[in-house]
């Protein structure tokens, strides 16, 4: 009996491992995944952004000249940096913590956007 229940402790934790790897990545739904010469990256120094914000940003559509996603923060600030294909960029306000998802978007005139960074701060 005691073999039953530890074979489904060790099932259990399994799941729960999967289930929170699953949780901690950002997927892009199947619409809004951008093409491959494009990139999403977390802040310039990922290591300390994972200490001083939290955050979970999902993009929900792909324009090409556009983009527009959902970002929950749960501490500290973020804000979009979005790459252009012509070389310019556009740079969002700084967006704090709270309950609700921000609307976050990011335009490129005239071209195509190649990259978004998420930059945070304390």
């Amino acid at each position: 009996m005691s073999g039953c229940i530890a074979r489904k402790i060790a099932a259990f934790g399994a799941a729960t491992v999967a289930a929170l790897g699953i949780l901690g990545t950002t997927a892009l739904p199947a619409a809004a995944e951008p093409a491959a010469d494009r990139t999403i990256t977390a802040g310039p120094n990922a290591a300390t952004d994972a200490i001083t914000a939290s955050y979970h940003c999902v993009i929900t559509a792909d324009y090409g000249w556009r983009w527009e996603g959902k970002c929950n923060i749960y501490s500290g600030e973020l804000r979009t940096i979005t790459y252009c294909a012509n070389g310019t960029s556009s740079t969002g306000l700084w967006i704090g913590a709270r309950p609700e998802a921000w609307d976050v978007w990011g335009n490129c005139p005239n071209s195509t956007w190649t990259r978004v960074l998420f930059q945070t701060r304390g």
